[in-house]
């Protein structure tokens, strides 16, 4: 029997895969204003992405009896078919050079994929206590090596065990788990407030906290930590108290069911953005010259169409037998 859809989590996906492409639309236009504002700080908006799809894993992965064969089978090689099948693709249009380190994202979750089933002992034999110890050091090390980078300090601390990409999937499984005793309107304002604070000071300082000792662009400072937080608590509450006007418009039946094929194509939808940003479409508006204002719409249209285009490559190639195991429809 099929695995029982949660709808939040769907909805997540589909907010975390928009804002992908949202963060690579911007190289289109490069450091266009308008208004005297700069369109690259949109980026900064949009980098709980990748954070986001890390923590949806850790709430759907973690504390589950896992045989390693069919774990294997079932969630590691589906992941591996879309990329192998993307980077020959990407080879042979020759849109990058570098396709080993093109799709990134998918490289690096691969490693924590193959991480999971050692995490998930942990996570079953760990209490509530035992897992909140953890993320404790995890942000208090994220607050030690974001102030080391700003001072330029250099430390021989290794601090790695606690401070890599599988702290998302430990922080999705505890926020997923996780019983806040605050009245869901306080929490929503919450949520929401720490988004905009965090965001705008992403924006004005555009400190970035890269993992590059990873060799990802996977930001592990403690406001990328709150900003995702505040995304993941927002869609949970909403949810899970089933009001709002939000919740009202994502339970439209058609809505419903475009959300849900939007989170099955999240994963494929990254694959084919990347060679329509950075391959296809950079040639065919190289020679014309936008303003500001018309950057701004030219950018907009260009989010709208990526995001369709992405999705019914996916949707397309998941309906071809024999094709659709390299679709990234999940």
């Amino acid at each position: 029997m099929a695995n029982k859809r949660i709808e939040y989590i769907d909805t997540l996906k589909f907010i975390a895969i928009l804002a992908v492409i949202v963060a690579h639309a911007l190289s289109l236009i490069g450091s266009a204003e308008v208004l005297h504002f700069k369109l690259g700080k949109i980026d900064q908006l949009c980098r709980f992405a990748v954070p986001l799809f890390l923590m949806i894993s850790g709430a759907l992965f973690l504390n589950k009896e896992i045989i390693l064969k069919d774990y294997l089978k079932k969630r590691v090689i589906r992941v591996i078919y879309p990329l192998i099948f993307f980077t020959v693709l990407i080879y042979i249009g020759k849109i990058t050079n570098n396709v080993l380190y093109y799709y990134w994202y998918s490289w690096m979750f691969i490693g924590v994929l193959l991480a999971v089933p050692i995490i998930n002992k942990f996570i079953q034999h760990s209490n509530k206590k035992e897992i909140e110890y953890y993320l404790i050091i995890f942000i208090i090390l994220s607050i030690f090596n974001q102030v080391c980078n700003i001072f330029n300090i250099k430390y021989a601390l290794d601090i790695t065990f606690f401070y890599t990409p599988v702290s998302y999937l430990i922080l999705g499984y505890y926020l997923f788990n996780k019983k806040i005793n605050i009245s869901a309107n306080k929490l929503i304002i919450l949520s929401v407030l720490l988004y905009i604070i965090t965001s705008v000071i992403k924006m004005k300082t555009g400190n970035y906290n890269y993992s590059h000792e990873f060799h990802t662009y996977l930001d592990l400072s403690l406001l990328q930590i709150i900003q995702v937080t505040s995304v993941f608590i927002f869609f949970k509450t909403i949810y899970d108290n089933k009001t709002g006007i939000l919740y009202k418009l994502m339970e439209v039946n058609a809505v419903k069911k475009f959300n849900l094929s939007v989170s099955r194509a999240s994963y494929g939808m990254y694959l084919v953005q990347h060679p329509l940003i950075f391959g296809i479409i950079p040639p065919l508006i190289k020679p014309l010259k936008f303003t500001g204002t018309q950057s701004c719409i030219f950018y907009i249209i260009s989010v709208i169409t990526v995001f369709i285009i992405s999705w019914l490559v996916v949707l397309l190639l998941s309906k071809i037998p024999y094709i659709n195991k390299f679709s990234g429809y999940y």
